[in-house]
């Protein structure tokens, strides 16, 4: 992992590496880190893919970091971004730029451990999975879809039909073996038999019915609405918390 720390106190910034440094030693986590002691010259620097995740001081000198991490998710809307502050009331202006977490200072051990976990989860997590796509014929191509890009997959006369943003991809893949190639972070649903959906992409849910961002909708057992329901609340709470990024 590439980190960049943004803190002006030499002080907590070393605190935190040093934090950082022991937890991944002891996972066996390769990292490296650059560090600023302000926004204005971490931005002057900055461009996309400089790093995995950004920590941020809230109370910097001049710019602060709740302006950094605006301008930075302008570029990089999925960046993992981590705010440090002395006062947890600052934490509620991080949602508006969805940061990860929230470190409080004195910088806690456990908490600094429980953040990085889920930062290599994240990082550690699939782009993309790699599916033989049904040409006809008995005709197959190995073929990449991303799972940024999966609106819904619907099982077919032993077919898994993927509904993506540019069309749909048809694979001879049971609903189980589909299902268990997807992570387990919430983001994907099974919202009934042979139906799973990608909350990143539901507007709203109904009774009996979801309603896709595109104006699609999708039918489910209506006795399943409860469920459904809080699980996209859950994935829309996770996403204010953490960027979308699980």
């Amino acid at each position: 992992m590439h980190l960049i720390i943004v803190e002006d106190l030499e002080l907590d910034r070393e605190n935190l590496k040093e934090l950082i440094q022991k937890n991944c030693d002891t996972s066996h986590q390769a990292v490296d880190f650059s560090c600023y002691e302000n926004g204005e010259t971490f931005l002057n620097s900055y461009h996309a893919g400089i790093c995995d995740a950004l920590f941020l001081d809230i109370l910097l000198n001049g710019i602060s970091g709740i302006d950094v991490a605006e301008k930075v998710r302008r570029i990089e809307p999925r960046l993992p971004i981590i705010f440090t502050t002395i006062e947890p009331d600052f934490a509620l202006d991080g949602f508006a730029v969805h940061a990860m977490d929230y470190l409080i200072k004195p910088l806690c051990p456990k908490k600094v451990s429980w953040c990085l976990k889920e930062l290599q989860e994240y990082l550690s997590a699939p782009a993309f999975l790699t599916l033989l796509e049904t040409e006809g014929r008995g005709h197959s191509s190995s073929r990449n879809v991303a799972l940024n890009d999966i609106l819904y997959g619907e099982c077919q006369n032993h077919n898994m039909i993927i509904h993506t943003t540019t069309g749909t991809v048809c694979v001879r893949l049971s609903f189980q073996d589909f299902n268990a190639r997807l992570p387990h972070t919430g983001r994907f649903l099974v919202c009934g038999r042979g139906l799973v959906v990608n909350l990143s992409y539901v507007e709203q849910v109904k009774t009996g019915k979801i309603l896709l961002k595109d104006g699609e909708t999708l039918p489910f057992s209506r006795s399943r609405t409860v469920q459904v329901r809080e699980a996209f609340s859950s994935w829309l709470f996770s996403c204010s918390r953490k960027g979308g990024w699980t």
